[in-house]
């Protein structure tokens, strides 16, 4: 089976435009009969559209929406519109196949129609008023203390482990680490854009934004447009 670049065959016929439907799990993937099945019922109803700039992506009733840019030859950079981007590899077939890649995970699916159906949702950030910071301000650890979401404050405090309280730490190298719920740790690299109100979180193939709208000595205050609310924590004492 000869399989072509997806960049040559964009640059040809507009390929990726239309609308995708999953198919199946590749034939190449090494999976059991029970997986298989899994697979198949978690992802069935599992859609893809393009147009020229902007894509659809649709798993278990959730829409992803956002738009994408060609990296190098079959790999896409999806920029969703709740501000974060992750790299896919989109692998043709033929005209009316293709296999999603991202990391680790393969997905065959098959166009259904030329005509995309498109949903363009505004990027929540950009009516988010932040304030500009310094870089080195964020240095440190800070713990989760709560959320402001449609108006309303929970103080809610989430933690990590039996004793620890969630918390972001920042380390002057550019280093960043996020101990979440149920003891997991995930680790990354941190920078602030160009705008100096905007942070982002590189880690794991996934590159999310979060909106500082206020930073002092003691508290941080983030827009996660995610879940559209105001991530809240407190310095740890030094």
């Amino acid at each position: 089976m000869v399989w072509l670049t997806i960049s040559t065959l964009h640059a040809q016929d507009n390929f990726l435009i239309g609308t995708w439907t999953y198919e199946k799990i590749p034939d190449h993937v090494d999976i059991d009969d029970e997986g298989l099945e899994i697979a198949n019922e978690f992802f069935k109803d599992m859609k893809l559209s393009f147009d020229q700039s902007h894509y659809n992506h649709l798993v278990m009733g959730k829409l992803e929406t956002g738009t994408y840019a060609l990296l190098s030859d079959s790999t896409y950079q999806f920029n969703a519109s709740k501000g974060y981007s992750y790299a896919v590899e989109l692998i043709a077939l033929s005209d009316y196949q293709l296999i999603f890649k991202q990391d680790s995970r393969e997905l065959q699916f098959s166009k259904i129609s030329t005509n995309p159906t498109i949903e363009i949702a505004k990027n929540t950030m950009a009516e988010i008023v932040g304030i500009k910071i310094n870089a080195a301000d964020l240095i440190g650890t800070w713990f989760y203390n709560g959320r402001i979401k449609n108006g309303k404050e929970s103080d809610l405090i989430l933690k990590h482990n039996e004793t620890e309280i969630v918390n972001y730490t920042f380390l002057d190298t550019g280093d960043f680490i996020n101990r979440s719920p149920f003891e997991i740790e995930l680790t990354g690299t941190w920078s602030i854009d160009a705008d100096q109100q905007t942070l982002w979180i590189d880690s794991d193939n996934l590159k999310e934004s979060l909106k500082v709208v206020k930073l002092d000595a003691s508290e941080l205050y983030v827009y996660n447009p995610k879940n559209a609310s105001v991530l809240k924590f407190k310095k740890a004492q030094e």
